[in-house]
C-alpha cells in the first residue's frame, strides 16, 4: 500500500494545495466567521477569538499550501513533505471523531471523518518512497 503510486507525489503535491487554498485557506484567512456558518456553525456573540483562530488556521493552511508547491519540484524533500501531510491527516481524523463523539459540530464536520481516512489512504499510496529521507520512505 505504502508507495504504491509513488510516480504521481509531485501531481499530488500540485493538486492538493490548489484544492486546500480555495475550500479551506483562503476562506479560513479572510472570513472564517462566514465559512463557519455555511458549514453549519452559529458563532457565539463574542467573535473576536474565533476570527482570531479561524485566520491563523489560514494561515497555516496557506503555508502547506505552499509547502507542498515547492516540494512538488524536488524529489527529494516529498517524503518528508508527505510525512507531515500524513500526521495532519491523522490528527484531523481523531479530531473530528472526537467532535462527533461529543456532538460539538455540525453534520458536514462529522462527514468529514470519511473524508479525512480517504485522503490519508490517498497520501499512504501516494508516499514517494526511496526519493529521500522521511519516515515511511525505506
Amino acid at each position: 500500500m505504502i508507495g504504491a503510486w509513488s510516480e504521481y507525489s509531485s501531481i499530488f503535491l500540485l493538486v492538493f494545495p490548489a484544492l486546500v487554498l480555495v475550500a479551506f485557506a483562503v476562506p479560513f484567512l479572510f472570513a472564517p466567521l462566514a465559512w463557519g456558518r455555511i458549514i453549519g456553525f452559529e458563532p457565539p456573540g463574542q467573535t473576536d477569538l474565533a476570527v482570531y483562530f479561524g485566520r491563523s488556521l489560514g494561515a497555516v493552511a496557506l503555508g502547506i499550501c505552499l509547502m507542498c508547491y515547492l516540494a512538488s519540484r524536488e524529489a527529494a524533500v516529498q517524503p518528508v513533505v508527505f510525512d507531515g501531510l500524513i500526521l495532519i491527516s491523522a490528527v484531523l481524523v481523531v479530531t473530528h471523531i472526537y467532535g462527533a463523539v461529543r456532538k460539538i459540530q455540525p453534520l458536514i464536520e462529522t462527514l468529514e471523518i470519511g473524508f479525512w481516512i480517504g485522503l490519508l489512504l490517498l497520501q499512504l499510496a501516494l508516499y514517494p518512497v526511496g526519493q529521500g529521507p522521511g519516515l515511511l520512505a525505506g
